[in-house]
C-alpha cells in the first residue's frame, strides 16, 4: 500500500486498530501481511493537535509540544515572529514541526516558538498591537489616557489606583480588572430653558452655564457616577431658590449679581464630588411675551418722564436767566441802547441790498432833504 502525505500533515498507520507508527510528510510504502491496516491523517495547519496517548507517544518530540498552563500562566505561540494563537489554562498540544533549512550551512530553525507568559499579577507592560488582539477581552485589559486625563483601574470592584496619561495595561486572569478614562480639563455644562417663578409669581426662563474640571479624580470615580448630571440638578435648585426668593423687580436689579448668589451651593456639591466650579454664569433671562411687553411701557414711561422733567428744568433755568437778564436791562438804560446797537449790526451784517418803497409825494420830500 502506498500513502502519500502532504507538508501540512501527519498521519498514523492504523493496524488492527491501534495506533503503531507515526508517517512524516512524503510517500510511504506499507506491506499488509494479515492484520487490517489504514491510514489516519492529521493537519498541522491550525498548529493545535488533539491526540490520545497511545499516539502522542509516536510523535517525535521536535514535531510537537505537549503544554501544561496553571491559572496564573497563558502560553503565546507565534508562527515566523508573528502572534497566532493565545493559549490559557490547561493542556495545549501544539504542532511544531514547520521548520527552515538554511541551504548554505543546512542549520534548521523552527518557525513555531511557544512562550509561556506569567500572569499572576495585576500591572504589566502594554502588548504588542497583534499580540493584544488575541488577548483582550479574556485575559487582558489596557487603556490609554491622552494627555489631560488620567486611568481609573478597578481590581474586583474596588478603586486600585489612579495612573497618569499614557498607555496602561493589566492581567485579568486571576482577578477582573477594568479600567476607565477621566478626562481632566474644563468643560462646560449648560441649562438652557430652565422655567422658574419669582417671589411676585412672574413665570421667567433662564440659560445657565457652568465651566469646571476635575480636581480629584479618585473621589470622582468612588462617589459619582455621573458627576454631569448632580452638577446640573445642582444648578437647576440653585437658580429655584434664587430666584423664588426675590421679586421680578429685584431680579431685573440684581442680574449680574445673580450667579454670585447662585455660586457658593453648586461650588460645595461640585467640590464634594472631586469637581472644582471655575465659572458659573447667567447668560439669559426669558420672560413671557405679555410680561416683555408690559416692562418695555414700563421703560418707555420712564423714560417720557424722564425727558419731560429734564426738559421743564432746562425751561425753568432759561426762564430765571432771562428775568436775571431783564432786571439788569432795566436798572441800565445805557445797556438797552448797546443791545440795541448790537442788534442793528447784526441785521445789517445779514443784509445785501436795501429796496426803499416810496408813497405819494415821498421822493419829492427825499430829494429835498437830500
Amino acid at each position: 500500500m502506498q500513502i502519500e502525505i502532504m507538508t501540512h500533515e501527519r498521519a498514523f498507520l492504523i493496524e488492527d486498530g491501534r495506533p503503531v507508527k507515526y508517517l512524516a510528510p512524503g510517500v510511504h510504502r506499507v506491506w499488509a501481511a494479515f492484520k487490517v491496516q489504514r491510514v489516519e491523517k492529521v493537519s498541522t495547519i491550525g498548529l493545535l493537535a488533539e491526540l490520545d496517548e497511545l499516539r502522542l507517544a509516536l510523535v517525535p518530540a521536535g514535531d510537537l509540544q505537549l503544554l501544561t498552563l496553571a491559572e496564573h500562566e497563558r502560553g503565546l505561540v507565534t508562527r515566523r515572529g508573528k502572534p497566532a494563537l493565545w493559549l490559557g489554562a490547561g493542556v495545549h498540544q501544539v504542532w511544531t514541526v514547520e521548520r527552515q533549512v538554511d541551504r548554505a550551512t543546512g542549520a534548521v530553525t523552527p518557525l513555531i516558538q511557544v512562550q509561556v507568559i506569567d500572569t499572576s499579577g495585576v500591572e504589566t507592560r502594554p502588548l504588542t498591537a497583534d499580540v493584544a488582539a488575541l488577548a483582550r477581552g479574556r485575559d487582558y485589559v489596557e487603556a490609554t489616557a491622552p494627555e489631560g486625563s488620567v486611568a481609573v483601574r478597578y481590581v474586583d470592584g474596588q478603586l486600585d489606583a489612579v495612573l497618569p496619561a499614557g498607555r496602561h495595561a493589566a492581567w485579568n486572569t486571576l482577578r477582573t480588572v477594568t479600567m476607565a478614562v477621566i478626562d481632566l480639563r474644563e468643560r462646560v455644562l449648560a441649562v438652557n430653558g430652565q422655567d422658574v417663578m419669582t417671589k411676585d409669581r412672574v413665570s421667567l426662563r433662564l440659560n445657565l452655564s457652568a465651566t469646571f474640571k476635575v480636581k480629584d479624580a479618585k473621589r470622582l470615580a468612588q462617589v459619582a457616577r455621573a458627576p454631569d448630571d448632580v452638577v446640573y440638578l445642582a444648578m437647576q435648585l440653585a437658580a429655584r431658590e434664587a430666584v423664588t426668593t426675590r421679586t421680578l423687580d429685584e431680579l431685573l436689579g440684581l442680574r449680574d449679581e445673580l450667579s454670585k448668589v447662585m455660586t457658593p451651593s453648586v461650588r460645595d456639591r461640585a467640590e464634594g464630588l472631586g469637581l472644582e466650579l471655575i465659572e458659573l454664569g447667567v447668560k439669559d433671562v426669558i420672560l413671557p411675551g405679555e410680561m416683555k411687553e408690559l416692562l418695555n411701557k414700563v421703560i418707555q414711561a420712564q423714560k417720557e418722564a424722564e425727558a419731560n422733567v429734564i426738559l421743564r428744568r432746562e425751561e425753568t433755568a432759561a426762564t430765571r436767566s432771562m428775568a436775571q437778564t431783564a432786571k439788569v436791562l432795566s436798572e441800565n438804560p445805557l445797556l438797552v441802547r448797546l443791545k440795541e446797537l448790537e442788534a442793528y449790526k447784526e441785521l445789517a451784517a445779514k443784509v445785501g441790498q436795501v429796496h426803499l418803497v416810496l408813497g405819494d409825494g415821498a421822493l419829492d420830500k427825499f430829494q429835498l432833504k437830500a
